[in-house]
């Protein structure tokens, strides 16, 4: 399931290996996009995190959760 802009999220898993967020970390998401077709389409849901970073998740590759 894609979220919704807006949608506040925690982060399980990312494949990122330069990434210093962590399991648990929050934030918010402001855009989803998608990756071209030849790069297997997937969606890439933009996170603003309260960590100060912005990170995209892509989808079927990367874990979260919806927060309340």
């Amino acid at each position: 399931m894609t979220p919704d802009i807006g949608d506040r999220i925690r982060l399980i898993h990312t494949n990122d290996r330069y990434t210093k967020l962590k399991r648990g970390d929050l934030g918010s998401i402001t855009d989803v996009t998608y990756l071209p077709e030849d790069y297997g389409g997937q969606a890439q849901i933009w996170v603003r995190w309260e960590a100060g970073s912005i990170l995209a998740l892509i989808d079927g590759q990367d874990e979260w959760e919806e927060v309340e």
